[in-house]
């Protein structure tokens, strides 16, 4: 944790990695699933050592995962407050909690009498930002693959330096052409990986993080 915060021991689940309802659930299961899942099978193929360079496709699939990783970075940084819509009246008296699941479940947004909630609002926003920051990255993206010798990365809580750790010992960087780095370099890395992060940051064991 930061700043000079304790080490301690965490899940995948834990509430440390997740943002509560910071967008709907049309947007996580929808296009931000998509993105995932496309990344998920070239991570596979790049760990297992069958990919080694990258096409336009699968570039286009990494920055792609870059820039929702942003994405969500900020909104769970900065999640926004529910929008008012001035001089309308409401279609009807509100919908109950399990009507709203219902209509997020189908893909729809809805609102509370004139009040969309901050977590449709962000979806509706996630899905422009992510082109946004897909245009910033993508027209000169040269993505490598990055392996250590020596050490672990350790992973920020923030997307920096178009830096994506997938492994302890394996990671995507851009600008970047394929190579090792020995442990002092993995130092100077972590240092920068650790100088950055904002609210923790983490690894598989610590003492493998020069």
């Amino acid at each position: 944790m930061k700043p000079g915060g304790p080490i301690r021991r965490a899940k995948p689940i834990d509430s440390i990695f997740c943002a509560r309802r910071a967008w709907d659930h049309g947007t996580e299961v929808g296009f931000m699933k998509s993105i995932e899942d496309r990344f998920q099978l070239l991570a596979d193929l790049i760990i297992d050592g069958r990919v080694l360079a990258f096409d336009t496709e699968q570039t286009h699939v990494i920055s792609s995962f870059y820039a929702l990783w942003m994405v969500r970075a900020e909104i769970r940084d900065r999640p926004g407050n529910d929008t008012v819509l001035r001089g309308v009246l409401p279609s009807r008296t509100g919908w109950s909690r399990d009507e709203e699941e219902g209509l997020e479940k189908a893909g729809l947004a809805f609102f509370r009498g004139v009040t969309m909630p901050a977590h449709i609002v962000n979806g509706m926003r996630a899905g422009v930002l992510v082109g946004r920051y897909l245009r910033q990255v993508s027209p000169s993206a040269s993505w490598g693959i990055i392996r250590t010798s020596g050490g672990e990365f350790i992973v920020p809580d923030w997307p920096v330096h178009s830096f994506i750790p997938i492994t302890p010992g394996l990671a995507l960087a851009n600008p970047a052409i394929n190579q090792t780095l020995d442990r002092e370099a993995i130092s100077l890395v972590n240092k920068q990986l650790r100088l950055v992060s904002r609210r923790y940051f983490f690894a598989r064991d610590f003492r493998a993080c020069p």
